[in-house]
């Protein structure tokens, strides 16, 4: 598993949503980066996550406003989308407290394949309308 590499087969052609994206993908980085070399994962897991929720929030918030003003006639579907993912990031938080869950490749994949599909999908087809 490798980070994730920016480059224009990611973007949406909205500067403002692109520069949230490479946002995020950095604070998937910074999880991945750590997870590799090996690193003490329980604070900058939880750490992590938390900030995956909370740029989560923000991000689809301004972009369901974004479909919004633009008229997206698949909003409902979208935002289905997000908050699934959502709800995803908050049953690792909850598992990762209880002990149940350690950080390993395989959420990290999920974490990062979601993300990426997301963008390359779903995205791209609300700023195709544009």
């Amino acid at each position: 598993m490798s980070r994730i590499i920016w480059d224009d087969s990611y973007s949406v052609g909205i500067k403002e949503i692109d520069e949230q994206h490479k946002q995020w993908i950095g604070i998937i980085n910074e999880l991945h980066d750590s997870l590799i070399e090996g690193k003490e994962l329980t604070e900058i897991g939880r750490k992590s996550l938390l900030a995956m929720e909370e740029y989560g929030i923000f991000h689809f918030t301004f972009e369901e406003r974004y479909m919004e003003k633009i008229g997206y006639t698949d909003l409902p579907h979208h935002k289905r989308e997000h908050e699934h993912f959502l709800q995803e990031i908050r049953q690792v938080i909850r598992d990762e407290e209880a002990g149940h869950l350690v950080l390993n490749t395989e959420i990290m994949g999920m974490l990062m394949n979601w993300l990426t599909r997301h963008i390359t999908g779903s995205d791209k087809k609300y700023s195709a309308t544009v």
